[in-house]
């Protein structure tokens, strides 16, 4: 079973590519069943997925008589069956960081919080699971019953009579079905004709603006923050659409975790190298530890200061800050400037970051983020924002010219 549910994982990623405007930023299209019953192809049975664990929907468990309570702060979801002295419940926090878990007998248990996507309470599926004495498997299902995309489903089982592939046998036009209808182009009925027999022409309707014109680069810096793995999930669900960036490491980060460096470049992404004083014997220094520890090489460099803060005052002298002493300008290397880098603080929104990504053709715009938790926060709207505009996400490379400076 835990085979199953590793490939399924690698299934959810590849489906995410053609989930429908609608749904690719807070679901993964899969199927659900519970016991011998396929749940309906809807959002509101969809699973969510995070640091490869999969969370599902609490209205899920309410057929098995597992019930859900959110508080009023949103901030606490609780999962609980039985009555009185029979009862057990599971306290879950949606407060980002806090994996606090509590049982009925305040028993503290060290789990994922919980996710809350819009109204949706997700929790993490292998754990209510085992708590309450269910169990869960998963498998494909076959090309010849949906030839237009690989798809998977996942069953909770307290008791079923049916094996999971017998399950997806006997339900083959069903499935087949439900996934046409979820895809299918939702069609605007025509206007009635206003009375009197004379047809007026329908409004209009302008299409969406699409800025394929512009390129924005996106990068990334605090490895250490420990938010790596959920912005890798994210930009490895956009894979299909060419959605890799560049990790812009310190000293630290190289001396601290050189298999995360590893396992970044692995998945496609750039590495390039964050400095502090902005000196060349820093990056002399940073760049022996990198290639020491994952033998990476790499020109690109990006410097504290230069990013963040100080754009303002670049701005307004009407040139370009120079790093430390200005050595690096005359190394060869690529110093990478970014049009806006954030720290991020609890009240930026999705808005704020998009409001000033360019509109005109030919425009280039880079976007420099921390790998915390507050960016990571908003960072997924910030990707269905740039998709479903259709904006060029270029790749920051060796082989190109830094960003205009501000």
């Amino acid at each position: 079973m835990k085979k199953k549910i590793a490939v399924l994982l690698v299934f959810i990623c590849l489906a995410a590519a053609l989930e429908p405007t609608v749904s690719y930023a807070r679901v993964t299209p899969v199927f659900v069943a519970v016991n011998d019953t396929i749940l309906p192809f809807t959002d509101d049975n969809m699973p969510y997925l995070e640091g490869g664990m999969i969370f599902m929907p609490v209205t899920v468990f309410s057929s098995l008589r597992i019930y859900s309570k959110g508080s009023a702060d949103d901030e606490r979801v609780v999962l609980y069956t039985g009555v009185g002295t029979a009862m057990r419940f599971l306290e879950f926090s949606t407060r980002p960081g806090n994996t606090s878990v509590k049982d009925q007998d305040n028993n503290i248990l060290n789990w994922p919080a919980a996710r809350r996507v819009g109204r949706r309470f997700y929790v993490p599926l292998r754990q209510v699971c085992e708590f309450f004495g269910l169990s869960h498997n998963a498998c494909e299902i076959g090309t010849d019953i949906i030839p237009q995309q690989q798809m998977s489903l996942v069953r909770i089982v307290s008791n079923a009579s049916f094996s999971i592939e017998t399950l997806v046998n006997i339900n083959r036009n069903a499935l087949r079905t439900a996934y046409n209808n979820y895809y299918a182009p939702t069609i605007t009925p025509s206007p009635p004709a206003p009375p009197g027999g004379i047809d007026e022409p329908p409004p209009v309707e302008e299409p969406p603006p699409v800025y394929s014109d512009v390129s924005v680069f996106l990068s990334f810096y605090d490895i250490a923050a420990g938010s790596v793995d959920s912005v890798l999930d994210m930009l490895g669900a956009h894979t299909a659409s060419g959605y890799h960036t560049c990790f812009f490491v310190s000293a630290d980060d190289v001396l601290s975790d050189p298999g995360l460096i590893r396992r970044i470049s692995g998945a496609g992404h750039t590495i390039g190298i964050r400095l502090r004083d902005g000196t060349l014997e820093e990056f002399d220094r940073t760049s022996g530890l990198l290639f020491e520890a994952t033998k990476i090489r790499t020109v690109l460099v990006s410097v504290i200061g230069d990013d963040i803060g100080e754009e303002a005052q670049g701005e307004e002298a009407g040139n370009e800050a120079t790093p430390g002493d200005g050595s690096l300008d005359s190394s060869g290397l690529i110093i990478w400037r970014s049009s806006q880098s954030f720290g991020f603080a609890d009240d930026m929104s999705e808005s704020d970051i998009t409001d000033m990504i360019p509109t005109e053709t030919g425009e280039r715009y880079s976007l420099m983020f921390p790998c915390s938790e507050n960016a990571t926060r908003i960072l997924r709207d910030v990707l269905t924002f740039l998709r479903e505009y259709e904006y060029t996400l270029e790749k920051i490379t060796e082989t190109m010219s830094p960003i205009f400076p501000l």
